[in-house]
C-alpha cells in the first residue's frame, strides 16, 4: 500500500504564515489533508494513494512512496502507448498535474487517451474524475492554443481484463469506507505507518529543511515541461491567453509606486522566479519558474504586486527574465544602509520610524 510523506520544505505554508493555499485540501477525495493554524496535517492511513495532492500542489510537496511521476512518463513515453490508465503503474490519472499531461502529450507521436472506464466503479472518482476531466480541458485548450496538431481523448476503454478488475477491486478495498468496514486489513497497514503518522504531527522544520528552502528550485515536472517546449513545433505567432485559461503559470506586473521594496515577494519565492541582486536595485520575474502558487501575492501588504490578467504563450517557447521595478539605491544618511529611495529626505523607512517614535516621545509635532 502507498505511503504518502509531505516535504515541508517546498509547502508554502512553512515559510509564509500567511499562505492562502489550499489546493491538497479541495483535491483530496477522502479529506484527509487538513490546514490548522498554518499547518498541514493528513493521516497516512486514510491516503488512498491516488497521487492527486502531489498533482495539484504547485510546489509538488507530496510524494508517494512507491510512485514517481517522472519515472512514469518517461517509461510511459519509451512504450510508445497511447492510453493513460489507473490499470496499472499510475495509481489514478487525476494523480498527474497539467504540466505533465501536457508534456505528455507534446512528446508523444499520436492522440493521447485517458481511459475513465474504471471510474465507474472507482469510489474516489466522485471527486476525481472531475478533475481529469477539467484538466483535459485545458491540456487540449493549450495544444490548440500552441498550434500543436495534437490532443487527449476521454473515452472508457473496453478491454479490461481479470486481473484488471481485481485492480479496480483493489481501489475499492482503500476507500475511507472499505477501510474502517476491513478492520484488520486497517490496523495492519496503521501498524506500518505509525512512525509516518507521528512525523506528520509534529510538523517540524529541520536543517536539512531550512537548507532545502533556500535552494529554490521549480518542481522536476517544470524542467520536464520546458523540454517538452523545445521538441514542440514554435507556431509562426503566439497566442495570448486569458490568465483564467492557464492553471501553472503566470506574468505578473509590478507597481513601483506603491512598491516599498520590503523585499518579501523574492525572498518567500519557493522557486526563485522572483529575483533581485545583493543590494535590492530591481525585482526580476522568470514567468518558467512561476508555479502560481500566489505566496509572492500573500505577503506583498501595498497589494504592489499583481497577476496580468493574460499569458503569452510566447514564455513557453523563448522563456526571459523580466524587470518588475528598478530602485533608486541610496546609502541613508543616518545609518549609512543602501535603501530604495523615492524622493525626500535621505533616510531610509527604519530610521524614519525611529525618528517618528523619538518625536512622539519627546513631545515634538
Amino acid at each position: 500500500m502507498s505511503l504518502l510523506s509531505l516535504d515541508i520544505s517546498k509547502c508554502v505554508h512553512t515559510t509564509n504564515k500567511f499562505a492562502t493555499c489550499d489546493a491538497c485540501v479541495d483535491a483530496c477525495p477522502v479529506e484527509t489533508i487538513k490546514i490548522h493554524e498554518h499547518q498541514l496535517s493528513f493521516t497516512p492511513s486514510e491516503c488512498v494513494g491516488c497521487n492527486g495532492c502531489s498533482a495539484v500542489c504547485p510546489t509538488a510537496a507530496y510524494c508517494l512512496d512507491d510512485f514517481k511521476a517522472l519515472n512514469f512518463i518517461f517509461s510511459f513515453l519509451e512504450s510508445e502507448e497511447n492510453t493513460l490508465s489507473c490499470l496499472g503503474a499510475l495509481p489514478c490519472i487525476a494523480g498527474l498535474s497539467v504540466e505533465e499531461l501536457l508534456s505528455i502529450s507534446l512528446f508523444a507521436q499520436e492522440d493521447i487517451v485517458y481511459n475513465i472506464g474504471p471510474c465507474s466503479e472507482c469510489e474516489i472518482a466522485k471527486t476525481n474524475l472531475a478533475i481529469i476531466e477539467d484538466r483535459a480541458e485545458e491540456v487540449n485548450f493549450l495544444l490548440e492554443a500552441m498550434m500543436q496538431n495534437k490532443k487527449v481523448v476521454l473515452k472508457a476503454v473496453d478491454n479490461v481484463n481479470e486481473q484488471e478488475k481485481e485492480e479496480i477491486s483493489r481501489r475499492k478495498l482503500l476507500s475511507k469506507d472499505g477501510l474502517k468496514h476491513l478492520v484488520g486489513v486497517k490496523s495492519k497497514f496503521e501498524s506500518e505507518v505509525e512512525s509516518s503518522d507521528a512525523n506528520v504531527k509534529q510538523h517540524t522544520v529541520s536543517a536539512e529543511d531550512i537548507q532545502k528552502i533556500r535552494e529554490k528550485k521549480a518542481p522536476d515536472r517544470r524542467s520536464l515541461l520546458s523540454m517538452a517546449m523545445k521538441r514542440a513545433k514554435v507556431p509562426e505567432s503566439f497566442h495570448v491567453l486569458d490568465i483564467e485559461d492557464i492553471s501553472f503559470i503566470s506574468q505578473k506586473e509590478l507597481d513601483p509606486a506603491t512598491c516599498t521594496s520590503c523585499q518579501m515577494c523574492y525572498r518567500i519565492c519557493p522557486t526563485g522566479a522572483l529575483s533581485s541582486d545583493t543590494r535590492g536595485t530591481f525585482i526580476n520575474f522568470n514567468a518558467l519558474a512561476c508555479v502560481q502558487c500566489y505566496s509572492c501575492h500573500d505577503v506583498c501588504e501595498p497589494n504592489s504586486l499583481t497577476l496580468k490578467k493574460t499569458f503569452n504563450l510566447e514564455q513557453l517557447f523563448n522563456p526571459s527574465n523580466e524587470m518588475l521595478v528598478k530602485f533608486d539605491i541610496r546609502k541613508c544618511d543616518e545609518c549609512n544602509t543602501p535603501f530604495a529611495y523615492k524622493g525626500g529626505e535621505v533616510i531610509c523607512a527604519r530610521c524614519r520610524i525611529e525618528e517618528e517614535e523619538a518625536k512622539e516621545l519627546w513631545g515634538i509635532s
